[in-house]
């Protein structure tokens, strides 16, 4: 009896290690950790940078000269149209609140469950897309359509408003039109839809930043250049992440030693200790080669 008892215990102590090491135990509770850190990072930041609203008027009278000379200052003649159909209007307005956070939390938790290898790679472009753009709201604040003569705050007028009037209340920093992280987010899903999907229907999700597009603009939340910001911040961003990858190629960091090792290093030294096991005629507890013939660095 107490035999049995014991090892029903060492069963259930097997399986409680077992599931802590695996992605549901503490690999879990180190990206709801990693991801919680970083949003409270992000939400900090906007609060510092949301207070100089006359460079952000300043910039947003040289942004409107800038798309005029691109010949291409058009957010208020759709906005105007749209505006014809007050329906258009609610369902964008609720879109581009809909779909910015809850969007990018299901698509984290879809990928972390069902698509692992790919979810640091977007993890990773998110994280990096976003606090870039942080840094540019600091350094260039910028106004909203919204703000200036000539534009209706439909959020304000249709509802859900989720300003308060004065722009130096509230937790969100409305001075920090580029980048467009509501247009940013958006692709960055869709890219990670594609890339993980291997159906030709994939590509409706497409669909998805393109309305986020018209959203921020119908909504004069962000001038169409924001969004083409932040475009130009992510393609620049997977060009440097292919630039490194190359690289590094199949090394990688230890964090133990500080240095890279190598994929085929680790297959020697593991050929290597068992050799040694086989010749000693034990389970490897002879002497270990050096984990240095497993490391390469340049």
């Amino acid at each position: 009896m107490s035999t049995t008892v014991q090892s029903g215990g060492h069963n259930v102590s097997g399986s409680l290690a077992s599931w802590w090491r695996g992605r549901y135990g503490r690999r879990l509770l180190m990206e709801i950790a990693i991801c919680g850190g970083l949003l409270v990072i992000y939400r900090t930041i906007r609060l510092f940078t949301r207070g100089d609203l006359r460079a952000a008027f300043d910039n947003a009278r040289d942004i409107i000269g800038f798309e005029t000379w691109l010949g291409m200052p058009f957010e208020q003649d759709l906005q105007q149209f749209l505006l014809e159909h007050p329906t258009i209007i609610k369902l964008l307005n609720h879109y581009y609140v809909a779909f910015h956070f809850p969007a990018a939390i299901a698509l984290l938790l879809w990928l972390y469950l069902r698509h692992e290898r790919t979810y640091p790679l977007v993890r990773n472009l998110m994280a990096f897309v976003t606090f870039s753009a942080l840094v540019i709201h600091l350094i260039f604040p910028l106004a909203p359509p919204r703000m200036m003569a000539g534009f209706v705050d439909t959020m304000a007028t249709f509802g859900p408003s989720i300003y308060p009037a004065n722009a130096l209340d509230g937790a969100a920093n409305q001075i920090a039109a580029m980048p467009s992280l509501h247009f940013g987010w958006a692709m960055i899903e869709a890219i990670a839809v594609i890339m993980v999907l291997k159906s030709p229907w994939r590509y409706l999700i497409l669909i998805h930043p393109a309305l986020m597009t018209l959203a921020i603009i119908a909504t004069a939340n962000h001038w169409w250049i924001d969004a083409a910001a932040a475009g130009v911040l992510i393609v620049g961003a997977i060009g440097v992440y292919r630039v490194a990858t190359a690289w590094i190629g199949d090394r990688h960091w230890s964090w133990t030693r500080f240095r890279f090792q190598t994929d085929s290093g680790i297959e020697r030294l593991e050929a290597h200790a068992n050799e040694a096991a086989a010749r000693t005629g034990d389970d490897g507890d002879g002497a270990e080669p050096s984990a240095d013939d497993a490391v390469t660095t340049r």
